[in-house]
């Protein structure tokens, strides 16, 4: 058991190592020593049953503890066969080993079948049967949503080879059972194939290989996205039409949305110019490119003062009653991050402030705006204040530098003024954080 203990725990270190070399979020790998004697019995003392017996080898000759998490950077685009992301949320400890509890009567026979040895990241169990008295028991997972129990594997043994094998995936149900056939974990399915291969291409691929040919460098950039520069140089070396005519293709036959918007913010990062005349096509109707995509483009690959007024345009004919609502302003213009929808949208705000607040966010405002903005109506007010609760937390700074002391003799006169204490309290917070804002 130790030499198989010491196989898993180098390949687990190898995965976490690469994964993290490739961009991945990764938690460092944690494995603890093995375990005493003494806490193995103390164990059994407290849950009143003796350990199956190769899983306490495995915790005595092995670890007491492992823990691993790691999640994909979020530019990479999975395979269309996947139904879910895979993530990393592997593990096991001697200290959390207890009877489980499934949240009905205290007599319930089921959690005395298993014990739990791993919490999911959703709240669901990891469990080994104890039914048949296995020395090396079966693992189920249990959803406490579903009230459904899932074979993972017919041994604990097998259960971490095959968990290992996919890349330590998530306990929960939206990670494993896209992964799972009548014997649990199937390393032979389709979608087990399919994510093993993209795996180890994400876990192997570098920029440097990928920039032998396009395709390659299309493959890196569908897991890495375009946004550093190294990617884009790379992308600048292939002839500029067949780059956009290759990215142009992927967008439009993408099947999820994500992906459509992935592909997009890679035209945007090394084909704006090249994508213009096509975002100027998409305003006469393509039914492969939905709505948001096409304002996306128009707002990256237009001309502002040629793409802003086609989506304003389309903003304001959207109700009946001439009247623009608030989401649909912020969510259709966001992207220009331009000071000309200020000015615009400045007659339609009206209460409630929800989404013109996060749109001044992001729309360049000066401080002397902003101030113009806190003097206004009463609607005007609040959005600014809000707008400046978004920057702040975002570490958004007005295009100009403010002036403290006038911001701090504003806000001081209007939150007097304020009736409403919750509203008294977002001016406090504003101007509790103006010094470190205006130096910033």
């Amino acid at each position: 058991m130790e030499q198989v203990m010491q196989a898993w725990v180098e390949r687990w270190g190898a995965l976490m190592k690469r994964l993290e070399q490739q961009g991945a979020r990764v938690h460092p790998l944690e494995v603890q020593p093995p375990a005493t004697e003494a806490e193995l019995v103390e164990v059994e003392e407290r849950i009143g049953i003796p350990i199956p017996s190769v899983f306490r080898t495995l915790l005595q000759q092995g670890t007491k503890e492992v823990g691993m998490y790691w999640s994909l950077p979020n530019a990479a685009m999975l395979p269309d066969e996947l139904e879910y992301t895979p993530s990393g949320d592997f593990g096991w400890s001697l200290k959390q080993l207890d009877w489980p509890y499934f949240g009905g009567d205290e007599d319930d026979p089921d959690e005395r079948r298993y014990l739990q040895f791993h919490t999911a990241g959703n709240g669901d169990a990891l469990l080994i049967g104890l039914d048949d008295g296995a020395a090396d028991p079966s693992v189920w997972y249990w959803s406490h949503e579903e009230g459904e129990f899932d074979l993972m594997a017919p041994s604990f043994t097998e259960y971490v080879e095959r968990v290992t094998s996919l890349g330590c995936i998530g306990a929960d149900c939206g990670q494993h059972r896209q992964f799972c056939s009548e014997g649990g974990l199937d390393l032979g399915c389709s979608t087990a194939q399919i994510w093993s291969t993209w795996l180890d291409v994400f876990l192997t691929l570098t920029l440097e290989q990928s920039a032998a040919s396009l395709e390659s460098l299309l493959a890196y950039a569908s897991m890495h996205g375009a946004e550093e520069q190294a990617v884009k140089d790379a992308f600048a070396r292939f002839d500029r039409t067949a780059v956009f005519d290759a990215l142009q293709s992927r967008v439009e036959h993408a099947q999820q949305s994500d992906h459509k918007q992935a592909w997009s913010e890679v035209i945007v990062h090394v084909s704006a110019a090249e994508a213009a005349d096509w975002a100027r096509s998409l305003w006469h109707g393509n039914e492969a490119v939905p709505g948001w995509i096409r304002d996306y483009l128009t707002a990256h690959c237009l001309p502002e003062e040629e793409g802003l007024p086609l989506v304003i345009r389309e903003v304001e004919s959207e109700e009946a009653d001439g009247s623009v609502h608030p989401y649909t302003a912020l969510h259709r213009l966001r992207h220009f991050r331009s000071s000309a929808i200020i000015s615009w949208m400045k007659p339609h705000v009206a209460f409630p402030i929800g989404g013109w607040d996060s749109l001044l966010a992001v729309s360049q405002p000066s401080a002397e705006e902003l101030i113009v903005w806190l003097n206004g109506s009463d609607a005007e007010r609040q959005t600014a204040l809000h707008a400046v609760c978004h920057m702040m937390k975002q570490q958004i700074v007005p295009v100009t530098r403010i002036d403290a002391a006038e911001w701090e003799q504003v806000l001081s006169e209007w939150r007097d003024k304020e009736i409403l204490r919750n509203n008294k309290r977002v001016f406090d917070e504003v101007i509790s954080k103006l010094d470190d804002w205006h130096a910033s």
